[in-house]
C-alpha cells in the first residue's frame, strides 16, 4: 500500500509539473507574439533599404483597406497586411486613402505610404 501511495504520489506531482510547465511556456509565447505584434505595429520600418525598387500600385474606389492591405503586401511594399491596417486605424488614415495610381517605392516606410496615399494622385501627362 505504502508503494502503491508513493507511485500515484509521485505520478501526480510529473502531472502537475507538466501543467506547470505547458503553461509557462504558453504565457512566454504569448507574451513573444504580443511584443511581435506591438513592436511591428509601432515601428515605422520598411521593407528594403535605400535605394528600394520602384512599385506602381493601382487603388480603385470600389477597394477597401483590406483589399489595399493585401495589394501592398503582394507587390512588396508591406510585411504584413493585418499590421498595415492596424497602422492605418492608429495613424488615422483608414478614411484617407483615395483611389489612383500610385508610384511607391520598398524603401518607403508605412507612414509615407500611407502618406503618399492619402494625397492626390499624379495625373499621367498625356503625349
Amino acid at each position: 500500500m505504502d508503494i502503491q501511495k508513493a507511485m500515484l504520489s509521485i505520478g501526480l506531482f510529473l502531472v502537475r509539473l507538466a501543467i506547470c510547465i505547458l503553461v509557462i511556456v504558453g504565457i512566454y509565447s504569448l507574451g513573444k507574439t504580443a511584443y511581435t505584434c506591438g513592436y511591428s505595429i509601432v515601428s515605422d520600418v520598411s521593407v528594403d533599404p535605400e535605394p528600394g525598387r520602384d512599385v506602381e500600385v493601382t487603388v480603385s474606389g470600389d477597394m477597401d483597406i483590406k483589399d489595399i492591405a493585401k495589394l501592398l503586401e503582394r507587390r512588396g511594399l508591406i510585411n504584413d497586411s493585418d499590421i498595415f491596417r492596424l497602422q492605418l486605424k492608429i495613424n488615422k488614415y483608414e478614411d484617407k486613402l483615395k483611389p489612383g495610381s500610385y508610384e511607391l517605392n520598398t524603401s518607403m516606410t508605412p507612414k509615407e505610404i500611407m502618406e503618399a496615399l492619402s494625397a492626390e494622385p499624379e495625373e499621367e501627362e498625356e503625349e
